[in-house]
């Protein structure tokens, strides 16, 4: 099985609710990367698509 990628971009900065801006990970989700199974980053890795679902993009819509 292949490893499951980090979704990092390079962009660390957390907002008041310390999620990344950037790749919409917790605090915890990014500390504990690492040691999460495939599984666990699979899981994690959907967390981040819903959160993303649920903002609105720079112009004011929302994602596709």
């Amino acid at each position: 099985m292949q490893e499951v990628k980090s979704p990092c971009i390079s962009v660390c900065t957390y907002d008041d609710h310390k999620i990344c801006i950037g790749c919409r990970r917790t605090e915890y989700e990014i500390i504990n990367w690492d040691d999460f199974t495939n599984d666990e980053k699979s899981a994690v890795i959907n967390d981040v698509n819903q959160r993303r679902a649920k903002e609105q993009d720079y112009y004011g819509g929302f994602p596709v």
